[in-house]
Formats: structure tokens, sequence, C-alpha cells
């Protein structure tokens, strides 16, 4: 599958056939290829934009398979190589009417496409219509962050932003990102966004996680093994760790005249003794049960007429045989847990609402919320369709970072990384999820 067939697989998975911009300089990563895009426009030939970036027109033809005459707005993906370099930075500084403009952001986002699983099942449809129903299903996660980068970045540039934005296909491959890394691809890159998983963020850490001169983004993981010692690294995603700080301040703040117990599996023994000392700390008194099977006898041992209780545990089987448990129960029971409550499917909402869970929420929107209501707005007038599951955290993400929005709030780790502390307590009612006011 040449060139054009994977983007356009990418972007009619997402229905983003229109996200690129009037000008665009977005580099593209395919097998260790570099190529750059390049939107025809009127009264240009393929002799002159070969000229302009300094390729042959059969490298274009090769690139994009062409077999009919150029037409108006065309996307090409033109060939750069490294000794083509300084041409194609300078055609920008020509586009942008400032040489060796300065403000110029260099942004790579490394995201798991599967583009190879992908041609393979692109290669079996017949009819192009059909792409958008077959796709590599891990693939999902990245196309649905990357819809929300470029929705972005679009945005950005017309508020006269200059940003290039360079894609790699990690592949979810070890190999594949320490190849990207170590080949010095990333070196000229202001931010850095991904890899999606912390096994592969830590090999981009280890090399450049102590530059002063870049920005790391970890966009989705919760976990910070590795990255700790990483000075320029910006942890997005809450940790169970900052999660479980904001519920205890939370019930110090609204609910220390009634009862509080913390409930937790096995593995959260630490993560429950260190909220146990912070309602310590407010001379805050509370019970601590941990339940290796829940059931309803244990849990009946635990649970009062009335009660506010903390639940720790990352096991979704474990927190859904609980909810169910203490639904059945006969008392009034508030519910405090993580945000990861979210994406299990296999929750009954009725329930949540009975028992009030609350959750720290970082990813839902506020339509109370400026930023938010202009993200959906500008969503909707683009593709008329429901955003993607993690869209708004990659337009968030580029907001922040690269635009003029102030959208987390980070607290810097003693000789180490930035994490994210920023999740306001939100509560399930009426069938949905609203902010506690």
């Amino acid at each position: 599958m040449g060139v054009v067939k994977k983007i356009i697989l990418i972007f009619a998975l997402t229905c983003v056939s229109d996200l690129i911009a009037q000008i665009h300089y977005d580099t593209i990563y395919f097998s260790g290829n570099k190529f750059v895009e390049h939107i025809v426009k009127g009264g240009e030939s393929l002799r002159s934009i070969a000229n302009l970036h300094n390729v042959t027109t059969a490298e274009i033809k090769d690139a994009n398979e062409l077999e009919r005459r150029l037409y108006y707005n065309q996307i090409l993906y033109i060939p750069i190589s490294l000794d083509k370099k300084s041409k194609f930075l300078s055609s920008i500084d020509q586009s942008v009417g400032k040489k060796n403009d300065t403000s110029v952001i260099n942004i790579a986002l490394l995201m798991p496409y599967y583009l190879k699983s992908n041609e393979i099942m692109c290669n079996d449809v017949e009819d192009t219509l059909g792409i958008s129903n077959r796709f590599y299903a891990k693939s999902e996660a990245a196309l649905s962050f990357h819809v929300g980068v470029e929705l972005a970045v679009d945005s950005l540039r017309r508020a006269g932003k200059h940003i290039v934005l360079h894609t790699f296909d990690t592949n979810h491959d070890s190999l594949e990102v320490s190849g990207i890394v170590y080949s010095n691809q990333l070196s000229s890159m202001d931010i850095i966004i991904g890899p999606m998983y912390s096994h592969l963020f830590q090999i981009v850490c280890k090399k450049y996680g102590k530059d002063p001169e870049k920005i790391l983004i970890s966009p989705l993981s919760r976990e910070n093994k590795g990255i700790i010692s990483s000075p320029s690294v910006y942890q997005i995603a809450l940790t169970y760790k900052v999660q479980t700080e904001l519920l205890v301040d939370y019930l110090i703040k609204h609910k220390s005249a009634e009862r509080i117990i913390i409930i937790h599996d096995e593995k959260e023994v630490r993560l429950a003794s260190y909220a146990r000392n912070n309602f310590l700390n407010k001379n805050i008194i509370v019970e601590c049960f941990e339940i290796d099977n829940p059931d309803l006898n244990s849990l009946r041992e635990c649970l009062v007429d009335s009660q506010n209780v903390l639940l720790l545990s990352k096991e979704k089987t474990f927190i859904s045989t609980i909810l169910g448990a203490i639904g059945s129960i006969d008392s009034t029971t508030r519910l405090f847990s993580f945000e990861s409550i979210m994406s299990y499917d296999n929750l009954d909402i009725t329930n949540l609402m009975e028992l009030d869970v609350h959750i720290p929420n970082s990813r839902s929107i506020e339509t109370s919320s400026i930023h938010d209501s202009r993200f959906l707005l500008s969503f909707e007038n683009e593709f008329q369709t429901n955003h993607g599951k993690y869209t708004k955290q990659g337009y968030d993400i580029i907001m922040h970072f690269a635009g003029f929005s102030n959208l987390y709030n980070f607290k810097k780790i003693p000789n180490g990384y930035y994490e994210n502390i920023l999740g306001p307590i939100f509560h399930y009612s009426d069938f949905g999820l609203s902010v506690v006011q």
C-alpha cells in the first residue's frame, strides 16, 4: 500500500478527510522514511512541486501512486531525505513570511497506528467505502487521540501559531520505538507526545528525559515507573495516588462529620495506609477493611446504617462485585473510587446513581467550561458526529502546551517529573456524570 492509501485509511477511519489546513507542513514517517504533506494550489504542476521540494517527479509519483493529473487541494506526500531538509525548512520560512522564524513549534506524535495490520485488512476490502468498517481494533485509541491533536493544531494555525506535526507509528513495539529514538529523528522536536504505553514511553525518557530543551508528555498512562527522575516529563493522566489524595481531600472537606471507611483489596495495602494517614493528619479516624473475597457477609461486617466508602482497587472484577453487593445491602452508602470506573461497561448506571458514586474526573466534558464548549463546537462543525474516546485528551494537550490554554495543574516531583493533580470530583446522577458543586 502506498503512502496515500495509508493516510486515507487513518483519516477514513476517523472521518477526518477535511482536517488538513490550507497550508500544511506536517511530516510523516513510514518504515524509517520521511514525507512532508503538500496541498496542491492553483497553477501548480508536478514539476513545480518537485522543484519546490528538491525531489524528482518520479519520486512524487511513486510515493503517491499517481495515475492521473493533479487537482486543486489534492494532498501529496513528498519524500524528504536528510540532505533536502534545509531546502524544506526554507520553504516553510517563505510560506509564513518570516525568515528563520523562531516561533515554529515541532511536535512529535508517537502512537500505535498499526499501519501494517490496517494495510492487510484494507487490502481485503474491494470497495474503499468499506474501509471504515474494517480496521485493526487496537489502533482505535491512537486514531481518536490523533483526531483531537489535528483539530487543535488546525485551530492554533488559524490563530497564527506555526506548528509542524511529525507522526510516528510505534506499532506498540519496543524495537520500533528504539529505532525512532536512536535514529535521532526526535532530536529537533520541541514537544514529544507518547508513546501511549508506559514501558515504551520510558525508552524516549532514557534519551530525552533530562533534556531541558524538550517537553516529553505521557498522555494516557497512569504508571510513573521509570519516569520519576525525568525533569522534562509531564504526566497527564492522574496516578492512583493523586486520585486517592483528591478523594481524601474531598471527604475531609465535606464528609468529616460522617462515618468514613476504607475498603481495599490485597494489592492496595500501601495506598490504603497512605489514605488513612492523610485522614489522621486532620484528626479524622477512619476504619480500614481489607477484603480478599468480596461477598455479602464480609461487607455486612463493614457497613452500618450510613457511611461513606472510599473504595481502593484497580481490579475491574473486585470493584464490580463490591458495587453490586453494597447495592443489595439495606444501608445508606455513598461510594468514592477511581475514575477508571468510567470505562467499565458492565456496571449498572442505576446502581452507580443509587450509591452516588464519586470519582476524580480529568477526562469528562463540562458544558459550563468555555474551553470544552469550544472543543465540542469545533468538532461538531468539522465532522457532524460524536468525538472519539481520547479525542479531547489529544485536543487538550496541544492547546495547553502549544496554545493559549491553561488546562492542567502540575506538581513538580523533587528532582523529577511534573505530575498533573487537577481532577474535579464528579458523581453519577440523572443517568450520567456531573461535576459536584
